[in-house]
């Protein structure tokens, strides 16, 4: 086709994106706590969010053993949280929150060390752990949702304009947010 360049198969993600930049907590079932930066994620229902998670995770791992998690949306002001916590695996740091000297806040109802300060948490079950098993495919249902005062409009149904920056993954160290690129 005249007109168009040819990228490579596994730039994909960099064309279609993943989605807003998320955090998301869990705890082993030694009650190690563990936390991720991931961007592959959307809502699968309204009351479902679908992430998608490498299988050989320390998240990943720790969600099977204990199906519960939490979904942390950091705003633009933790960009350099979210990639500290996402720049080495769980089964080299350890406790990922001593590893990025991040103090956590816990979740409401199960208690997850948290990222403090997201815009909002969703505290979900697994839904479909087969699925989640066998393909990183990992559809949760929100148990809990909050959202920081002042940013939601619950009339609406939406973030009030202005008041929130959230960064959508758009390939490499790159984020788009507020209508700029960081990193």
């Amino acid at each position: 086709m005249q007109g168009y360049s040819i990228l490579k198969n596994d730039q994909v993600h960099c064309l279609m994106g993943g989605g807003q930049l998320i955090n998301v907590s869990s705890v082993s079932s030694k009650g190690v706590p563990d936390v991720m930066t991931c961007a592959w994620n959307t809502v699968y229902d309204y009351d479902q969010p679908l992430v998608v998670l490498a299988k050989e995770h320390t998240t990943t791992r720790n969600i099977l053993d204990t199906g519960r998690y939490v979904i942390a949306l950091p705003g633009v002001d933790a960009l350099a949280k979210a990639y500290k916590v996402g720049s080495d695996h769980g089964c080299n740091t350890g406790d990922k929150f001593n590893f990025a000297g991040i103090t956590p806040d816990h979740s409401l109802k199960f208690g997850i060390p948290v990222i403090p300060d997201a815009l909002c948490y969703i505290e979900c079950e697994v839904l479909m752990h087969d699925l989640f098993e066998k393909t990183g495919i990992l559809i949760g249902r929100a148990v809990s949702v909050t959202v920081k005062d002042g940013l939601f409009d619950q009339e609406q149904g939406l973030f009030k304009p202005g008041s929130s920056k959230i960064m959508h993954y758009v390939g490499n160290e790159y984020v788009y947010a507020d209508g700029e690129f960081r990193s």
